[in-house]
């Protein structure tokens, strides 16, 4: 089974919502059953917010294929997860991840980039990079850029490039 773990792999809706939880990897998905995955960069209209403060945001983004979960955790500060890191570090990445919270917004353009993961039993993307996109065409582009690395990087993604509908 080929590796892509150590990249963000750039993936469309229909894509990721098809991947499976790796039975014998932990933290890590398999795509098509060849492709070990553990991170994941998708683009697109966000269409759905819940925001807990201090605890999470909860969004999805939509590209036209489908609806990527995801979700942006806001509990660095309370999280026994960080009691082990160093307080300036914590507090840092509590205010980058307050900062993406309020990028945020139904109705923006947003890359998106994270951990695959599944919780009760979906897939979705615990984000840790998220940039609002001001270009008109970074959403083609991302599609494009998708279709290109499924064809010649990931070859066993299922695009077909000649449907048109």
């Amino acid at each position: 089974m080929q590796s892509l773990q150590e990249t963000h792999v750039k993936l469309l809706a229909f894509d990721f919502l098809s991947l499976t939880p790796s039975p014998s990897h932990p933290n890590t998905v398999i795509h098509k059953g060849t492709h070990l995955l553990s991170r994941a960069e998708t683009l697109g209209i966000v269409t759905f917010r819940e925001h807990k403060p201090d605890r999470f945001l909860k969004f999805t983004v939509d590209d036209g294929t489908g609806c990527i979960p995801c979700v942006l955790w806001l509990n660095q500060l309370t999280s026994p997860y960080f009691s082990r890191r160093c307080p300036p570090d914590v507090r840092r990445i509590a205010e980058v991840a307050k900062s993406f919270a309020t990028l945020i917004q139904i109705g923006v353009s947003a890359r998106v980039r994270g951990k695959v993961g599944v919780y009760r039993g979906n897939v979705q993307l615990t984000v840790s990079d998220v940039v609002v996109e001001r270009d008109p065409n970074a959403e083609i582009v991302h599609w494009l850029e998708c279709v290109r690395l499924a064809k010649k990087c990931y070859r066993c993604l299922n695009v077909n490039v000649n449907d048109s509908g």
